[in-house]
């Protein structure tokens, strides 16, 4: 039987502000209620204050950011910034079944500039309501799989920080150069630069893959990128005849939000990048490899050199002229090399994770499709 989602519930409703006057940031002997706002990171955890809106077990969507987010509340807290609460009438329907139907929701476009997912969107969705024990049974299912997609992450980001620390271990922090590598400006190593600027009118309904700072950053957390945006195929060829498309080995580098990720283009890459937000480094001198300066970046001593720089400035970003003046220690291109090949070897094992948790991924996608259409 399916019927509205707010017949299971006994209430769903939207955050208020943030108590100003009665918060910590961390948690105090008064301030020991959870509050829980639109975020991911950390579970959304906002801060602490003392005194609770919700104290029954209760399903958090978050209604902006991280929009669809959804998280099983446990305990007293407070949701604020518009972060929505739902508590499920359990004699209905079972909190983990209803986490699922939730997670599982796809907010409708609103027709607003800033995409957001509201109270009465989340009330008129629909469930199909089954005993208790079935829906015991799906969560059950569910939660198996999403424990083994957990722990396959969890895997990934173990090697990542294995080649962070051996990094470290070999080169040392480019803060204190512990080793007494030389040191030389990002200037003097390579071409500092960006892309020729394109503007809207020369973006066309298809052809080469336009690329915002967004889709980079989603192609380097997941693997690819959609834009929905191109250029013509002239366009790039005009762009590749005055040497001004980027080659394999090349590096992209976020230079607004979050500053200084990485892209190193491969042999397959074929698109082309906004100006402005993404700097390209290029035609590197002999003794340096993309990989190493990739990353460098990853390292705190460079990241504090960065955050360095923005003195002042109210809007994080990372300019062609501060990109210049960074100062990068130099190993000898035996010990970089010796990195590379440790990296390669790693790879080769997250390839294999990888390979594990996407099928895992496809898994968990058919049965949420089986279960919630």
């Amino acid at each position: 039987m399916r019927v509205k989602l707010e017949d299971v519930c006994k209430r769903i409703y939207a955050g208020g502000d943030v108590p100003k006057d009665r918060y910590s940031v961390d948690k105090t002997d008064i301030f020991n209620v959870p509050i829980f706002a639109n975020a991911e990171k950390d579970d959304g955890l906002y801060g602490y204050t003392d005194e609770a809106r919700e104290n029954e077990l209760s399903i958090t969507v978050a209604a902006r950011g991280t929009i669809g987010y959804t998280a099983i509340r446990r305990e007293p807290f407070l949701p604020v910034v518009r972060l929505i609460t739902v508590v499920p009438n359990l004699s209905k329907v079972s909190a983990r079944y209803l986490y699922y139907v939730l997670r599982n929701y796809k907010p409708k476009s609103s027709g607003t500039s800033i995409p957001q997912l509201t109270v009465p969107d989340i009330k008129n969705n629909f469930i199909n309501i089954i005993s208790i024990s079935e829906q015991e049974k799906i969560a059950d299912r569910l939660d198996k799989v999403s424990k083994l997609i957990e722990l396959r992450q969890k895997e990934i980001a173990m090697f990542d920080t294995l080649i962070k620390a051996r990094f470290v271990e070999m080169f040392g922090d480019p803060e204190s150069n512990s080793k007494n590598w030389p040191v030389y400006k990002l200037s003097d190593l390579c071409n500092v630069g960006s892309s020729k600027r394109i503007y809207q009118e020369e973006q066309t309904a298809d052809g080469i893959p336009f690329w915002r700072i967004s889709d980079l950053v989603n192609k380097m957390d997941t693997g690819s990128a959609d834009s929905g945006l191109y250029i013509s195929q002239d366009k790039y060829n005009e762009l590749i005849k005055n040497d001004q498309v980027p080659v394999a080995g090349d590096i992209l580098v976020t230079s607004r939000g979050t500053l200084g990720r990485c892209y190193i283009i491969s042999d397959t890459d074929k698109f082309y990048f906004q100006d402005g937000m993404i700097s390209w480094l290029s035609k590197y001198k002999t003794g340096i490899t993309p990989l190493y300066i990739k990353y460098l970046f990853m390292t705190s001593g460079l990241i504090r050199q960065i955050n360095g720089m923005q003195a002042g400035s109210t809007v994080a970003y990372l300019s062609i002229g501060m990109l210049k003046k960074l100062n990068i220690m130099l190993p000898d291109l035996e010990a970089q090399n010796n990195f590379a090949d440790f990296v390669y070897q790693v790879d080769k094992s997250k390839v294999a994770v990888q390979k594990a948790l996407d099928e895992t991924q496809t898994l968990f996608d058919s049965l949420m499709q089986e279960y919630f259409g």
